[in-house]
């Protein structure tokens, strides 16, 4: 089963400390003030964590184990992560929930399930036990590369200035054959 610190150095890898872009939409809080984002925390993200709209400072304060924190809460754990059998479709899962949400990330799941691999899964966004025992039970080489293509897609079709950098961030995820056993913490062959 899939483990969370083995998803944290890509994430690491893929997101940076305090920036504050205006053309981001996630650096504005919901009064429309620009504030930023940390470690890959949106405004948006920090505020329902904090229960109010944050300042600059608010984002400028937010620690690398506070990020973590959050990522572990509301994208590994929502997902169920540790459920699925593949560290590295754990983490294509769960970044792109980081990038687009939970439930697009769902939907990309339940899509490339059923388009690639003939299952009929309802597209509702939501990866519960039946789209978990689909992800595990299907080759895992393929079901990588279908959703890392499809992803790309993904970001193809939204199109914009940040296009490159969400194609770049796709390269950290290849493929890896091993599995990973969450009690002992280490890959197996």
């Amino acid at each position: 089963m899939a483990i969370f610190t083995a998803y944290i150095t890509l994430l690491k890898n893929a997101e940076g400390g305090y920036q504050n872009l205006p053309q981001d939409t996630g650096n504005y809080n919901s009064k429309g003030e620009l504030v930023g984002t940390n470690h890959g925390i949106s405004a948006k993200t920090y505020e329902n964590w904090i229960g109010r709209p944050p300042s600059v400072a608010d984002m400028k304060n937010i620690t690398l184990n506070l990020a973590l924190e959050i990522y572990k809460a509301w994208y590994w754990n929502k997902i169920g992560a540790a459920y699925i059998s593949n560290q590295s479709i754990a983490n294509l899962i769960v970044d792109h929930a980081v990038n687009a949400g939970i439930g697009a990330a769902g939907k990309l799941a339940q899509s490339v399930l059923n388009q690639y691999f003939n299952y009929n899964l309802v597209e509702d966004g939501i990866i519960g036990n039946q789209t978990r025992t689909a992800l595990n039970s299907v080759d895992q080489e393929l079901l990588h590369n279908y959703l890392k293509n499809e992803r790309e897609n993904f970001y193809r079709n939204i199109g914009g200035v940040f296009l490159k950098t969400w194609l770049n961030r796709l390269t950290l995820f290849v493929f890896e054959k091993k599995k990973c056993c969450s009690q002992y913490g280490q890959f197996l062959p």
